[in-house]
């Protein structure tokens, strides 16, 4: 999951600040925040969407679902990972985002990463 910024100082209140933003999205529908856009357009570029590949080619792709784009609200995006490739997807996923000013989120590990 990844956010932009401000997020809670507290990592323990992360969670409910971003359940908020959907919830806050589901409710407005504003467009996607041009910083998430670039981190897809940047993420892309390394591991392609999977709605862009050959059947078979999706084998390879780290991406669990797509369009990647389909994954953006206003200010937060869930990017679902495949459960196999989340030991080097992650790292990039990660650093790509905070490289933009991004908060990343990890429910499965509950880490926060800020930039």
């Amino acid at each position: 999951m990844i956010s932009v910024l401000p997020v809670p100082a507290d990592d323990a209140d992360v969670w409910g600040d971003f359940d908020a933003r959907s919830e806050a999205f589901e409710q407005h529908g504003q467009p996607p925040h041009p910083l998430l856009l670039k981190l897809v357009d940047q993420l892309t570029t390394r591991h392609p969407c999977i709605s862009t590949l050959r059947e078979d080619q999706l084998e390879n792709s780290i991406w669990a679902d797509g369009p990647l784009l389909d994954n953006l609200m206003h200010d937060v995006a869930i990017l679902t990972v495949v459960p196999a490739k989340v030991a080097t997807a992650v790292p990039f996923i990660r650093d790509t985002a905070l490289a933009l000013g991004l908060a990343v989120y990890d429910p499965q590990s509950e880490q926060v990463w800020r930039p």
